[in-house]
């Protein structure tokens, strides 16, 4: 039996019907191919933001450090570590943090110091190449600092604005000094952009009497590295330090983003669900049309698994046909919005999930799962939506079939 030739012919003969099932699971697969891509931009942007903004791949610390921050906890001869890692082709840069006071006029606010080496900083994260205004630091004027969006908006500072910084330092003085506002940041995280303030470490020093030492030393490693690894490498480079990867400093983000195909798949799943009732109706209604061909079929010897695979044909072809349709506007707009993106901005100011600011352009994410996924799945699912319709034609009986009205 010509199988190909004769299910050609049954999808040709419904032309209406046909073309209402190739446009239902064009449509559903286009449209998943776009979803599945800026899901999958989300969540790259999310990993992007976290680690390549301010926590970076790994972090050292001082024993202790992270569960009781304190100014004295401090890792000692930071500068000659980092020489260290950067040896094993890792990128690090060291900060130092405490907490103090910000005014200008009659606003005023909490605030995170977090003393940087401006030119470390620029060469390891993308923080410093992340502004709304102005620039970055500059190690040759230790009055300069850069403030936390949200916090510049609490102070109701601008460009070239006076901030008062007032603290205890750690010899137990009152520190106090004038600073100038020389840029403002984008949307970091929630911590930074409501309390983040960024001053060279000269400058901490100074402010806060800490002489020597680090609070932090943050890591990024090169795009084919093994995160284990390496953090198994730099933990015998650090020896008597604490060292935890990006996973360990924010579980909540690492299970979200290996959950990613778990939120993924279900949505993708319950779309096609509604296409393939679409297909068992349209194929139920081809096999009810045309009872009596089957039954003359069966009649001149044609056995049942001939006319399964004939129903099941049908279907593959016209999924075949809707898959070019659907890829056809679904993969170049996904690559439209990879490059392009939505524009979130006119919907909100900011969105973090997890602590992590998303950037306010969503864009797309496209590769082979992008693409492999919403397709296979709709294979799959419309051909177990065929196995009902093709069995019962599968299974006539000749008799009754011709003379079915």
């Amino acid at each position: 039996m010509k199988t190909w030739s004769m299910a050609f012919r049954n999808i040709l003969r419904a032309k209406r019907r046909s073309m209402i099932t190739i446009l239902a699971m064009a449509v559903a697969l286009g449209i998943m191919v776009v979803y599945t891509g800026l899901m999958d931009g989300m969540i790259g942007d999310m990993k992007k933001n976290a680690v390549m903004l301010e926590m970076g791949h790994v972090q050292i610390h001082a024993e202790g450090y992270r569960e009781s921050p304190s100014i004295y906890k401090r890792i000692q001869a930071p500068d000659e570590l980092v020489e260290r890692l950067a040896k094993a082709g890792y990128t690090a840069s060291y900060r130092l943090f405490a907490s103090g006071l910000a005014a200008r006029g009659n606003s005023s606010a909490g605030v995170f110091l977090r003393g940087v080496a401006p030119d470390m900083e620029a060469e390891t994260m993308r923080l410093p190449h992340h502004l709304l205004a102005g620039k970055w630091l500059n190690k040759n004027d230790p009055k300069d600092i850069v403030l936390g969006k949200r916090l510049a908006k609490t102070l109701s500072a601008s460009l070239g604005d006076e901030i008062v910084i007032v603290s205890q330092a750690s010899d137990g003085s009152i520190a106090n000094d004038l600073y100038r506002v020389d840029g403002i940041l984008k949307s970091i995280s929630e911590e930074v952009d409501r309390a983040g303030l960024f001053m060279t470490i000269d400058a901490f020093r100074d402010l806060m009497v800490v002489t020597q030492g680090a609070h932090e030393i943050v890591i990024t490693l090169p795009e084919d590295a093994d995160l284990n690894a390496a953090a198994s490498t730099i933990t015998n480079m650090a020896q008597g330090l604490e060292v935890s990867t990006w996973r360990q400093l924010n579980p909540a983000l690492a299970q979200m983003i290996d959950a990613a195909d778990a939120f993924l798949l279900p949505l993708v799943i319950i779309t096609y669900i509604a296409v393939a009732i679409v297909i068992l109706n349209a194929m139920l209604m081809a096999v009810f049309e045309r009872i009596r061909e089957y039954g003359v079929m069966k009649a001149l010897g044609v056995n049942p698994y001939e006319v399964f695979f004939l129903v099941l044909t049908e279907t593959i072809i016209m999924t075949t046909a809707a898959a070019v349709l659907g890829l056809g506007f679904g993969v170049p707009l996904a690559f439209y919005l990879e490059t392009h993106g939505i524009n979130l901005a006119p919907f909100t100011e900011g969105t973090t999930i997890s602590g992590v600011a998303l950037d306010l352009i969503w864009h797309s994410m496209v590769s082979a799962r992008t693409i492999l996924i919403p397709l296979v799945t709709l294979y799959v699912l419309t051909v177990i939506a065929t196995i009902y319709p093709a069995a019962k034609a599968a299974y006539l009986n000749p008799v009754d079939a011709i003379h079915h009205h």
